[in-house]
């Protein structure tokens, strides 16, 4: 997989929000219902002072916990009336590693997220900064998506916000321990 380093300002995202958990598996039965009912009844469509036609789910993830929120949300200007059935998150400015995936499923999910967190950061001097992560669907997503499904091979991009730990720069400099930049 191919992974870049970007930094990104703040994003405000309003949108819906699904608890579950990776207890019993949960979250790969709830997950894609949960999806394919606000996409396709177009739920985010009336979300006022969108910057965007993209869309992105957000994982809030807390460390040993298998329980987790998942929100499907689009980037807006500003929160001002919020509706009640719908969460606002900020997601602070960071840097992220990224990496495209064709999306026809959480396992392709499961699998990016899977090579950065068990292979690409390991190799690197870069640590998760515990910020929630997320899938960016696009231009690239939806015009495939909307004439030919998952079939068609949609494309979206998985985010994972990073920090450089200081000992693993500390081991590079040193030559203790080589690391990707």
């Amino acid at each position: 997989m191919e992974t870049k380093i970007i930094e990104k300002p703040a994003i405000r995202v309003v949108g819906f929000t699904l608890k579950t958990s990776f207890k019993d598996e949960r979250n790969k039965t709830e997950i894609p219902p949960f999806f394919h009912n606000v996409l396709e009844e177009g739920k985010l469509d009336s979300v006022s002072d969108r910057l965007n036609t993209n869309q992105l789910c957000v994982f809030q993830i807390k460390k040993n916990n298998p329980d987790f929120s998942y929100t499907m949300g689009v980037e807006v200007s500003k929160a001002n009336n919020v509706p009640v059935n719908m969460t606002e998150l900020i997601l602070p400015s960071s840097k992220y590693v990224t990496v495209k995936i064709v999306k026809r499923g959480p396992e392709d999910v499961g699998q990016a997220f899977g090579y950065i967190y068990k292979e690409w950061i390991p190799n690197t001097i870069y640590i998760p900064t515990g910020e929630p992560a997320f899938i960016y669907y696009d231009d690239e997503f939806f015009e495939i998506y909307n004439k030919h499904g998952y079939a068609g091979n949609p494309l979206a991009t998985v985010f994972v916000p990073i920090k450089a730990l200081f000992i693993k720069r500390l081991l590079n400099f040193l030559k203790i321990k080589r690391f990707s930049n």
